[in-house]
């Protein structure tokens, strides 16, 4: 009698570990877009995220998600507590970019929980969290079973992390829908891998170096005031430059470049690609333009970060 007391209690035990024990491992996500309308634009979307999948790696002060599009890495952030950074880092980038996570990047509004609302997810039974935030609606299906610890998070605001995971007491998001005017974007979990994550999960790669992204500067980049000569030579290039546009029209590329802390720019690129005729002449024109500018502050000290600098084309 006393022997089968014990073993109830052994096995009580455990069973009650194994559930409230924290995860650690690896979540396989898809990706998908589910369209509200039909259009070219929709299409273009459809077919640029056609075959992609998300690796996140989590534990308790660490996590990682990778994007890989057709099987080829595109993107990924990785999150340390130590630090209190999030790391960004683009296949096509030569550097990596660092975020304060403690400086929120968005209105929160607020949520609900509807522990009713429920649904099977990789087997898992999943309660249904309603979210409303200045980017409009969300929703996220968590289960009670994947869990952290979810004060080894505090102070990450980016996201609004830290108070999402509080509130499910520390449940992880096995499918997320995002709501757009014109499509949901979803990421389902298809598959769940239990397993001890070290710091080495983390690191980052080696060939990259890293500065702080424009957002997480206490004092931005500035341009310092140009000489006469360097700016009859913008004027003169962007006029030659606009003689392409129809009367009326006008471009504007925006440029992203590295200012490292002792004033050296480098990796000069259009931020986001609209007419490669201007773009390749807004890079051209900055770079011989030469222009001086003073670098980025954080806690008082100059650093080396990523910044912008918008040129406009008009006729």
């Amino acid at each position: 009698m006393i022997m089968k007391k014990i073993t109830l209690l052994i096995l009580s035990f455990l069973t009650l570990n194994s559930f409230s024990q924290n995860f650690s491992g690896e979540i396989e996500y898809k990706y998908s877009i589910i369209p509200k309308e039909k259009s070219q634009y929709i299409d273009s979307i459809m077919e640029l995220n056609k075959d992609v999948k998300i690796n996140y790696l989590i534990t308790d002060s660490f996590y990682k998600s990778t994007k890989y599009n057709e099987g080829e890495y595109v993107y990924s952030y990785t999150y340390d507590n130590i630090s209190k950074r999030m790391y960004d880092d683009y296949a096509d980038r030569a550097y990596i970019t660092y975020r304060d996570s403690r400086k929120a990047n968005y209105e929160y509004y607020g949520s609900t929980i509807l522990k009713d609302s429920t649904e099977v997810i990789s087997g898992l039974n999943c309660f249904l969290v309603k979210y409303d935030s200045e980017f409009g609606d969300s929703k996220s299906y968590y289960s009670d079973k994947i869990k952290v610890n979810y004060e080894s998070f505090k102070d990450h605001k980016i996201g609004n992390w830290y108070e999402k995971l509080k509130e499910v007491d520390g449940s992880i998001s096995i499918k997320n829908i995002t709501e757009y005017e014109k499509y949901a974007e979803v990421r389902k979990a298809v598959k769940i891998t239990e397993k001890p994550l070290g710091s080495n999960y983390f690191e980052l790669p080696k060939d990259k170096i890293i500065v702080a992204s424009y957002p997480a500067l206490d004092k931005k980049v500035e341009l310092i005031q140009p000489t006469k000569e360097q700016i009859e030579l913008y004027q003169r290039q962007i006029k030659k430059a606009s003689e392409n546009l129809n009367d009326g029209e006008n471009y504007i590329c925006y440029l992203s470049f590295v200012l490292t802390k002792k004033g050296e720019v480098k990796y000069v690129e259009a931020y986001k690609e609209g007419s490669s005729y201007f773009d390749e002449k807004a890079v051209e024109i900055f770079t011989a333009c030469n222009f001086d500018f003073s670098p980025g502050v954080i806690d008082g000290r100059k650093v080396s970060s990523q910044t912008y600098f918008p040129i406009e084309f008009k006729r």
